[in-house]
């Protein structure tokens, strides 16, 4: 049975080469999903709404308020749910791990 791989590992095998002489982009997909079990899903906040999510970004100063009155809230809502839908996902390992450890919101207070 093989070891299970952290995303580190599987990263590096990026830049090997397989048996048969071809670059394992599996392996990029594969550490892609490592980071989001190992790093993303366990400091992931879960809302009961995107409104609550909107709500607790104001209250802890992350959001201004002022610039969210601007706009109706059913508008706001409609726009996060419009993007939601379009089913984004991280296609590399480096984009996933660029977003979530320099533009991602941090609690710092966990």
């Amino acid at each position: 049975m093989q070891p299970t791989l952290d995303y580190h590992a599987l990263n590096a095998m990026l830049n090997l080469y397989d048996k048969a002489g071809r670059i394992q982009f599996d392996k990029d997909h594969q550490a892609v999903e490592a980071f989001f079990a190992a790093h993303v899903r366990p400091n992931s906040v879960a809302f009961a709404s995107q409104q609550e999510r909107l709500e607790t970004l104001v209250d802890e100063g992350y959001y201004d308020a002022s610039v969210l009155a601007r706009y109706d809230l059913a508008f706001v809502l409609k726009l996060f749910a419009h993007a939601h839908a379009s089913g984004f996902r991280f296609q590399t390992f480096l984009g996933a791990w660029k977003f979530y450890t320099s533009y991602t919101l941090k609690n710092v207070r966990r």
